[in-house]
């Protein structure tokens, strides 16, 4: 009979910890974790285009680099964007809109987020 209670104690502990945890690592309302990936990337201005905090521009592929363009233009290159944001940009017909959130004037490279 030890025995035998042991092992049924056993398997309903292992469940109901099973069940805990499961509610322990679940998501709610006020969980603090990220829901998406940020889409703030880095960018350079090409040929001493003269930018702002704020500007809005149409990225484009081109090649293995994204480009901000004004108009005709290229102003903005993003060197290495990630293959999320690749596939993300193929999915709306190879087209985004790209904002100027901040700067660093002492390296010339500015965030932008992506849309």
């Amino acid at each position: 009979m030890g025995a035998d209670f042991k092992e049924k104690a056993k398997r309903t502990f292992e469940k109901c910890w099973d069940k805990a945890a499961l509610a322990a690592n679940t998501p709610d309302l006020f969980s603090r974790t990220a829901d998406r990936a940020p889409s703030r990337f880095e960018a350079e201005a090409i040929s001493g285009a003269s930018i702002a905090i704020g500007d809005s521009f149409s990225v484009r592929m081109e090649g293995n680099e994204l480009v901000g363009r004004r108009g005709t233009s290229p102003v903005i290159r993003l060197s290495n964007p990630s293959q999320t944001l690749v596939s993300s940009i193929a999915q709306g017909c190879n087209i985004a809109r790209a904002d100027i959130v901040a700067s660093d004037p002492i390296s010339g490279i500015f965030e932008v987020t992506i849309h």
